[in-house]
């Protein structure tokens, strides 16, 4: 198996940096691009492959994390789907689960990559809350000027 993080950062540095985004590890299997108030979450699963999933602050304070396969319903078309390919393994099921969300966020969502969260505006996700999304989160998007609250386990 190789090093996940050796392929999501060969996908994605090419949107981090058209987009100004950084990426961040949190370990072995999820990544961040963060931009000014905003990030992606990236995800793998050894079962499935990779995911991409929205992160935003809301006026409280509260990081919510969003998926975005309704944005995918509404945005995604065959010519997105050619870039995946016919992966074998693990490795190349991610390789290519990062291409395809890398070219469809470039081609298609712009307004998300520049942190225009107006999508969000009666979006079906209304977001979740993820302590250790925020816990990793909070020094960066407070480096921002952003409030960030920290919930703590109940």
């Amino acid at each position: 198996m190789k090093d996940f993080e050796q392929i999501a950062r060969k996908m994605l540095t090419p949107v981090a940096q058209k987009y100004g985004l950084k990426f961040a590890a949190l370990d072995g299997d999820e990544f961040f691009l963060i931009g000014q108030g905003f990030a992606f979450w990236v995800f793998v699963d050894p079962r499935d492959g990779a995911d991409v999933w929205y992160v935003a602050i809301d006026n409280s304070g509260n990081v919510l994390t969003y998926t975005l396969m309704y944005l995918m319903e509404e945005r995604f078309t065959s010519e997105d789907s050619a870039n995946y390919g016919d992966p074998n393994s693990l490795d190349e099921r991610v390789s290519a689960d990062l291409r395809t969300a890398a070219a469809w966020l470039v081609n298609k969502c712009q307004d998300v990559l520049t942190g225009n969260k107006s999508w969000l505006q009666g979006y079906p996700d209304d977001g979740d809350y993820s302590r250790h999304v925020t816990k990793f989160l909070a020094p960066y998007f407070r480096a921002q000027g952003y409030p960030v609250i920290v919930r703590e386990d109940r």
